[in-house]
This record gives C-alpha cells, structure tokens and sequence, in this order.
C-alpha cells in the first residue's frame, strides 16, 4: 500500500510540474477535500470547502449509516486518490479537477446496500476565496464511471 502512495505522490508531482501555482493549489485543497470526504471525516473535508458547501456536507453526515461507518473502518488503507485531469477557465478563480478515488465507500439509498467501490471519477469544482482555494459542493459527489463491481 505503501508504493501506492508514493507512485501518487510522484505522479501528482509530476502533473503538477505543468502547473501554475493557482492550478497546483486548487489541485491540493480539491484533494485534500476528497481525501476527507471518501473516508468519512466531514469535519475534515469541511476546511477544505465553502461555506456554502457545509450544508450538502452535514447532508452526507446525517445520511451516514453505521453500515457505511462499518465498511469504511473494515477499508484497511481507506479511500485514495488521484489526479487525472484539471481543467483551467479562463475565469482566473475558477479551477475543475478529475479525481479517481480508489477504494471507497458508495453509500445509496436504500441504507443497507452500501459498499465497497474500486474505483470511481469525480469532477470537483474549486474556487479562491479571499486567497484560499476551496471546493464547492452543489450537491454530493457522483462518480462519472461506474466500478467494473
């Protein structure tokens, strides 16, 4: 597990070689945000979202079931992530970033049939506020691809 951190530590250092300074931290706080967010530490996730993101936030939490809590604890290495993509605008405080996480928790309704995913993208939006990159929530995140579970 161990040398799969460091290979997405040094593919991360290697995509964020093409990268402005902007570009890398928008990258890092929408990161850092799922990294919170798929191993179930909302409190954690929240620092790196806005404010307007904490209700969709405390929606998750309150959502979360001990099943959820469960497989997540039983998840030995818990959720990564990677980058694949991000996507500049031309709007200088508006960042996209393609995420694949790995190993996660996918929680549906009804509450009994959550479970364990390999593997899932996700297209996560940052913004700067007052010098800060941030992820804005306009909902919960869904995954693009579909695991081959």
């Amino acid at each position: 597990m161990k040398v799969f951190f460091l290979f997405c530590t040094v593919f991360l250092l290697s995509a964020c070689s093409s990268m402005n300074g902007d570009d890398q931290e928008a990258t890092e706080a929408a990161i850092k945000w799922a990294e919170a967010y798929f191993n179930y530490d909302f409190h954690e996730a929240e620092k790196y979202a806005t404010p307007e993101s904490r209700q969709w936030l405390q929606f998750a939490a309150s959502n979360t079931t001990e099943r959820d809590l469960q497989l997540v604890q039983e998840n030995e290495g818990g959720a990564s992530v990677e980058v694949n993509d991000f996507f500049p605008d031309a709007n200088d405080t508006l960042r996209v970033v393609s995420l694949t996480v790995h190993d996660y928790v996918s929680s549906t309704l009804p509450a009994d049939s959550a479970r364990l995913v390999d593997e899932g993208t996700f297209t996560i939006t940052t913004v700067l506020r007052d010098g800060v990159w941030k992820v804005r929530m306009e909902g919960l995140p869904q995954s693009e691809r579909q695991s081959r579970d």
